[in-house]
């Protein structure tokens, strides 16, 4: 990596150019630098060597290098992914984090005719980007993206990048800051979330508290006002409220009672007054004498006050009254 040419250091991409030359290199770096590495999408990451050095003598096993990272797509499918090469050791070298390459022979051949020149790890970070296990190499032309645990190829890590600044509604390209910034600004905390349902909840059961009420005061005068007018009898006043329960169904019955005819006819009689004799008077007369006033009464045309003075006679003897 120290014999590379400067312009051919790809060093946002995580990936690192090979040096030039016939013979395949026998180190190669890794990652160009430890520590805080930015990506050319934004993303930021913590190479520490220390932990990826440690973590791979604990597994005692050769990392591959592969073509495309084809090591990882394989192991979604079960495919076959030969390597072309072995890192056997790691060491960190004029600040970049470099392993030591067993190469074979469709390695070398690839180097060769320089169909490959850059390197692109796959590795492992914690939440917060700190790298932990470097799981492969990987031989690319255009530089891969080194990120998510498992990592993605430039151009499908685009393509998700571009699905969800078309979401956010964000310019197609940003960078993870921007689409970060766009995620904030439309979250809602649970909290509060929880707390506009529960009002919005409230405030609609007492919306349907008042149109209740406001239905039954409406049906209430309906059927009250039926009844006065005699369109209806007492007895079938629960049976026109259950068919108003709907509005339609109100609207029905108004229409039905409009058009119905009283079904008694008045008798006069609530607004005749007690003729002069009231009925203490009349229930000191004997039959002779009441059948006789009676007469007079009728052919006087006053038929309707004895009728009214009787009644209230019989109120009175029923209720005890002397």
């Amino acid at each position: 990596m120290q014999n590379a040419p400067q312009a051919d250091f790809a060093f946002h991409a995580l990936a690192a150019a090979l040096p030039v030359g016939d013979a395949p290199p026998e180190w190669i770096a890794i990652f160009p630098q430890v520590g805080r590495i930015d990506t050319r999408d934004g993303r930021t990451y913590d190479v520490d060597a220390a932990a990826l050095i440690a973590r791979f003598k604990a597994d005692g096993v050769a990392v591959p290098i592969d073509v495309n990272h084809s090591t990882h797509h394989a192991a979604r499918t079960g495919a076959r992914a030969d390597a072309v090469g072995w890192i056997n050791e790691l060491r960190v070298e004029g600040g970049a984090l470099q392993g030591k390459v067993e190469w074979l022979a469709e390695g070398k051949s690839l180097l060769a005719a320089k169909s490959y020149r850059f390197i692109s790890p796959d590795f492992f970070h914690t939440s917060e980007g700190v790298t932990t296990w470097l799981r492969s190499v990987a031989l690319v032309t255009a530089p891969a993206l080194g990120g998510q645990k498992a990592l993605a190829a430039a151009s499908s890590q685009e393509s998700k990048m571009e699905k969800l600044a078309a979401a956010l509604g964000v310019t197609a390209g940003a960078n993870e800051a921007a689409l970060l910034t766009a995620l904030n600004a439309g979250f809602v905390p649970k909290a509060v979330h929880d707390e506009a349902v529960s009002k919005l909840s409230a405030s609609e059961t007492k919306l349907k508290d008042i149109e209740d009420a406001n239905r039954k005061a409406r049906v209430d005068a309906l059927i009250e006002g039926a009844l006065k007018e005699k369109k209806i009898l007492p007895a079938e006043k629960d049976h026109y409220a259950q068919l108003c329960a709907t509005d339609s169904g109100f609207e029905s019955v108004k229409a039905l009672l409009a058009a119905k005819s009283p079904a008694l006819t008045k008798s006069g009689l609530d607004e005749k007054k007690e003729p002069d004799g009231d009925a203490a008077a009349l229930s000191a007369l004997t039959p002779t004498q009441l059948s006789a006033k009676a007469k007079k009464m009728v052919a006087d045309g006053e038929a309707e006050d004895f009728l009214s003075a009787m009644i209230a006679l019989s109120d009175r003897l029923s209720s005890g009254a002397a």
